[in-house]
């Protein structure tokens, strides 16, 4: 199936602006991962590198404190646009079960990566492993109830937003 143009950069913005992960930026998009690593690899062979580009726009000039800040106000913030579009898609069960348990990860692993830097987030490292363990379980248990968690999982992250940001 051919995509758009518009498509295209939908997901080189997801990617290189939203900091989303390929497999994700791809997926909310409507895309194949193996045809968004292709326009990926076809934009690098044409001059944009859509990694440095990424590293570029992560640059910034704040403290470590301000900056772990903004990092995990980020992930949070993404976590969620996710959410909000997994719920405004028409992917099947299965792909959104996918991506949400790849977004748990993701986010449990970047918790426990900012820990190590900021202690103070070790708390915020456990409560989305608590989340990611939540979500494995109802994967694989009760889907109908994944689903309805993935109901909540905007109002949870505003109230981690709250506690933890």
């Amino acid at each position: 199936m051919a995509h758009s143009q518009e498509t295209r950069n939908n997901v080189r913005k997801a990617f290189v602006v939203d900091g989303l992960p390929l497999t994700v930026a791809c997926s909310t998009n409507g895309v194949s991962y193996d045809t968004g690593r292709e326009w990926k690899r076809q934009a690098k062979e044409a001059g944009d590198d859509w990694d440095t580009a990424r590293a570029a726009h992560q640059i910034t000039n704040q403290s470590t404190d301000e900056a772990t800040k903004q990092l995990v106000d980020i992930m949070v913030r993404k976590a969620l646009v996710i959410a909000q579009k997994l719920e405004d898609s028409n992917l099947g069960p299965e792909q959104q079960i996918q991506l949400v348990a790849s977004i748990s990860d993701s986010m449990s692993k970047f918790t426990k990566c900012i820990a190590r830097i900021d202690p103070k987030l070790g708390a915020l490292s456990v409560a989305l492993d608590t989340l990611k363990t939540i979500a494995e379980y109802l994967q694989k248990h009760d889907r109908v109830a994944l689903a309805q968690f993935q109901d909540h999982l905007e109002g949870i992250g505003g109230v981690l937003q709250s506690r933890f940001g």
